[in-house]
């Protein structure tokens, strides 16, 4: 069921013109309302991917940008950003047993350096990299690394990668529910401000 409100945000222009000289004050009131949705939904997104995903408020907030058409327009919550350094999700080196293989051929059983993160909370700590398969991962100088080869321990280390936050944000029932929050709470926060300030002298 849709909500009446005191001052319909679908009739803007009608108000205007109905309160003649502070019919200014709609404008300024649909700007206050688009402020305070537009927080609102960027504190659904980051509380509800964290949730999830061991990723701070700040590594959340560095990748939103919002997008603004013209000075009243609705605007466009965007994450961008690339995939967040294995680093960024909670790392702890780890001694692990790893097959290897001596100069004669031989396979016998060692120990290495490694290192364990924790990207999502549903799922525990994991391993980075798996022996015998792939390169182990080792965790160093503040980053996530595995050699190109497995093989080969002279092989380049490279950084490892998690999950995006733009990845994190697109999954469709966390977008259905944002877009009903916004659709609720846009009239409600229009009608309040724009009685708020009629009320000021």
């Amino acid at each position: 069921m849709t909500m009446r409100f005191k001052y319909d945000i679908q009739r803007q222009q009608k108000l205007r013109r109905d309160l003649g000289e502070q019919g200014a004050k709609v404008e300024k009131a649909m700007k206050w309302s688009l402020d305070a949705a537009q927080s609102k939904a960027a504190a659904m997104f980051s509380r509800e991917i964290r949730k999830v995903y061991t990723i701070k408020i700040a590594d959340v907030k560095r990748s939103l940008q919002i997008k603004r058409a013209r000075r009243d327009a609705y605007r466009a919550l965007i994450y961008t950003g690339r995939r967040l350094p294995l680093a960024r999700f909670a790392p702890k080196p780890k001694v692990v047993r790893v097959n290897a293989t001596s100069v004669s051929g031989r396979v016998y059983q060692t120990r290495r350096k490694g290192a364990t993160v924790r990207v999502r909370k549903d799922t525990g700590r994991q391993l980075v990299g798996r022996a015998g398969r792939q390169s182990g991962g080792w965790y160093a100088k503040g980053h996530v690394l595995r050699r190109a080869s497995a093989k080969d321990n002279r092989s380049e280390p490279f950084m490892q990668f998690g999950p995006s936050i733009p990845g994190m944000v697109a999954h469709p029932q966390l977008m259905n529910d944002a877009q009903e929050m916004v659709r609720r709470e846009l009239p409600r926060q229009f009608s309040d401000r724009l009685d708020y300030l009629l009320s000021q002298k």
